[in-house]
């Protein structure tokens, strides 16, 4: 007879879950973003949310909790209620950041949950306008012979576009110089002021200063040649199979959310992010709109994790 009580109990739960995903959500959401405002994080973010919260009937508050590489806002998710009321936008960063600090306090597989990819972007390989090279064969060419004295920056430590050159360098042979930056706006700067040789930059940072001259593009990082850059290749069809890197964003949320919840609100962003006008916005701003499941943006997320951990350690990369 013990038996009733367990049964009794678990359809209790699985009530009870059911409940709460029918009434979810019933008041504001907090989507912490991990960077400052103006951002590419914020920029999807504000996107996203405009139209994901007339959709679900409530206000969602986008909580900048910029520093320490996403640690500060990843901490501050960790710290709220696993109710589905504190999502964080996230990038690769967070993945990352398990390679980068070994003393992580956090495990993003033991203590996040994973609910919608967002959006994929293409890094674009910008050179200072006197560079002393014309197309993409040129600059390979270069870096073989000078790379070592070369210089690039980053957006931060350990960032997508960082990472992204060191996984170019290492197929190259070479290790050109790394100039972190507290973000794109002061590297980009730099690069015009010919103060660094190279940027990968996300496009729509790059584009208006393409479409002055003020820079040049010589390569892209994704498999695939954009449309908006057609004549631009891709560093794969450059002489190295297999380059396909990008900077990517998805929600996360504490671990323990209830999966009810969890797939109501993924289903909400899958759907917006398929909206014809939300898409149209997100690629005009350099993003390529990335719907799908919790469970394939788990499986991405720590795919990535692994290969991204991977290009830190054989580059013996550290926070300085």
């Amino acid at each position: 007879m013990r038996i009733i009580p367990a049964v009794f109990a678990l359809f209790s739960c699985l009530a009870a879950g059911a409940a709460a995903a029918q009434a979810y959500p019933a008041h504001p959401i907090r989507w912490l973003v991990p960077y400052p405002a103006g951002g590419g994080a914020d920029n999807v973010a504000r996107v996203v949310t405009q139209r994901l919260s007339q959709k679900l009937g409530q206000a969602i508050v986008v909580d900048n909790r910029p520093g320490g590489n996403t640690i500060i806002g990843t901490q501050a998710l960790l710290s709220a209620a696993r109710d589905g009321y504190t999502v964080m936008n996230t990038a690769e960063q967070v993945a990352v950041n398990a390679a980068l600090y070994p003393d992580l306090k956090y495990s993003a597989e033991r203590d996040l949950d994973f609910v919608a990819p967002l959006v994929r972007t293409p890094l674009l390989l910008l050179a200072r306008r006197d560079l002393p090279v014309s197309d993409a064969a040129g600059l390979l060419a270069y870096m073989k012979e000078r790379g070592d004295r070369l210089t690039y920056g980053s957006w931060g430590q350990g960032g997508m576009n960082h990472l992204t050159m060191e996984a170019l360098a290492a197929r190259v042979g070479v290790h050109p110089t790394h100039v972190p930056f507290p973000g794109a706006a002061p590297a980009i700067r730099d690069l015009l002021g010919g103060q660094i040789d190279l940027y990968f930059s996300d496009p729509a940072t790059a584009l208006p200063y393409l479409r002055t001259g003020k820079l040049k593009v010589l390569l892209v990082s994704t498999r695939e040649r954009l449309p908006y850059l057609p004549d631009v290749p891709t560093v794969d069809e450059s002489g190295y199979p297999g380059f396909d890197m990008y900077s990517w964003q998805g929600v996360l949320a504490p671990k323990g959310m209830p999966p009810q919840v969890r797939d109501t609100l993924a289903a909400a962003i899958r759907d917006t992010l398929q909206q014809p006008d939300v898409n149209r916005e997100l690629r005009d701003r350099g993003f390529i709109p990335d719907p799908g499941t919790p469970e394939q943006f788990r499986a991405f997320f720590l795919r990535s994790q692994a290969e991204l951990g991977e290009i830190v350690r054989k580059r013996n990369i550290r926070i300085q």
